[in-house]
């Protein structure tokens, strides 16, 4: 089969959970077949929409460079001509039987009425609520679960990017670009360009502008053959979206088993490792741990690894200094900084248990999945997906949602009693591995393809 993987990022040049799994994936459906990738690059400088493409490993990569320098729309940031052109381009070349869409943000949803032009079959894997939220996370102001009632439950976080006004937008990015080491001064100028590009008003025409985005989302949703859920939760939001139950089928991801050869009893001896691993972002909690850990009183019996890039994300800016200011001060708590996911066997080995303080709806942690196969055991929010992995008391422990006090609970009950952690080890399940899972999406290609024909 000639298959090609459309993705928003792709390694080296992001290594979120997405990511890694379309990676893995697309390395083990290569093996057999003719894999093609294509996504979406962040290049400064880099001409706009300048295309590349390249050999890694077994798979033929493209790339679109889009910034959003051209960006002076609120549909600009989900559906971009220029974008579809290009991709029109590449998916004439590649000829692929069928089309697997990983993800669309910071792309363009009209590749998907070029892909249809070729009736080509598409299969697309959600990973979170982009098609349902603009921000993805379905979180207001980064840290209340919204619930996306209506237009206005989107306009309380969408509104300055519903007028973006080119000078305003110009003045912004270059200050930001002069200034970038200067995080409170990144904060104000982000206020100060929120103020200047927001409509004040709730007009009709700005509610209009949601409501568009929404029924695009649905409209293409319907040109699509067949989606993929890795948790139940997941589908059910999607279907409550107004997806046919009968198109979307639960499929979790595989793991990499072969990262993990080497993992098994934590060879260091004395005190308990908790880690965080993973990209630090606000909706993924980890000021929420920072916290919990900084109320415990033993300082001879814990420590707290956190691995991930503590960098400036857009819109995020303020996060890595916020979370240096509450962790740098206590002596147990150590930032790791970033790693290579191919060492990630080694990480988990390092560790007794993993946390994972998610704030936003998780979807299936890709992360959660890695610890396990590393006979890992976990501590996470009790929130989205999570709860269909992690067995509270069983194979790991659960804590309410943002509850610092709860999460210190439920440390210090894994310090005060360490032997529970064999326990939770020895109730671990299996986890599906690459292989399998590539074989199953590999017999769904298969159907499409028959189907279509």
């Amino acid at each position: 089969m000639n298959i090609l993987q459309i993705a928003h990022s792709f390694p080296p040049h992001s290594l979120g959970g997405a990511e890694i799994y379309t990676f893995h994936l697309c390395s083990e459906l290569a093996k057999k077949h003719n894999v093609s990738v294509f996504h979406r690059v962040c290049e400064q400088g880099q001409e706009e929409y300048r295309l590349s493409a390249k050999r890694k490993e077994d798979l033929s990569v493209y790339t679109i460079n889009n910034t959003f320098k051209h960006c002076y729309s609120f549909k600009g940031l989900y559906c971009n001509s220029s974008i579809d052109i290009e991709f029109e381009e590449i998916l004439k070349k590649i000829n692929p039987d069928v089309v697997h869409i990983q993800h669309l943000i910071f792309l363009s949803i009209g590749i998907i009425e070029k892909i249809k032009k070729y009736k080509i079959p598409i299969i697309f894997t959600l990973h979170d609520y982009w098609l349902i939220c603009p921000q993805w996370h379905y979180l207001k102001n980064k840290s209340i679960i919204c619930n996306n009632n209506n237009e206005l439950d989107c306009l309380e976080c969408v509104s300055s990017w519903l007028y973006i006004h080119r000078l305003s937008k110009r003045i912004y990015h270059f200050l930001k670009r002069k200034f970038i080491k200067n995080i409170r001064l990144i904060k104000q100028l982000q206020d100060i360009y929120t103020t200047t590009s927001r409509n004040l008003s709730n007009s009709k025409k700005t509610i209009n502008m949601i409501e568009e985005r929404r029924i695009s989302m649905r409209e293409i949703c319907n040109e699509v053959e067949m989606f993929l859920s890795p948790s139940e939760f997941l589908r059910e939001k999607f279907i409550e979206f107004g997806i046919p139950e009968r198109k979307i089928l639960l499929v979790k991801h595989g793991i990499n088993e072969t990262l993990f050869a080497n993992c098994g009893a934590r060879k260091e001896k004395g005190r308990l490792i908790f880690g965080f691993i993973g990209t630090i972002l606000p909706a993924k909690g980890l000021h929420i741990l920072i916290e919990a850990f900084n109320k415990l009183n033993h300082n001879d019996k814990s420590n707290l690894r956190i691995y991930g890039k503590l960098y400036p994300y857009n819109g995020f800016e303020y996060y890595p200094e916020y979370i240096k200011k509450i962790g740098l001060n206590n002596q147990n708590i150590h930032f790791m900084g970033d790693f290579d996911n191919r060492q990630i066997g080694e990480i988990f080995a390092g560790i007794d248990i993993l946390v994972v303080p998610s704030i936003w709806l998780e979807n299936a942690p890709l992360t959660i999945q890695e610890a396990f196969c590393a006979k890992v055991p976990v501590i996470a929010s009790r929130i989205g997906g999570i709860p269909e992995i992690v067995t509270d008391s069983l194979n790991g422990l659960l804590f309410n949602l943002g509850d610092t006090d709860d999460l210190a609970e439920k440390i210090k009950f894994v310090i005060d009693n360490p032997g529970v952690i064999s326990k939770f080890k020895g109730n671990i399940p299996e986890i599906k591995n690459i292989a399998e899972n590539a074989q199953e999406i590999e017999e769904l290609y298969i159907s499409l393809i028959s189907k279509n024909k």
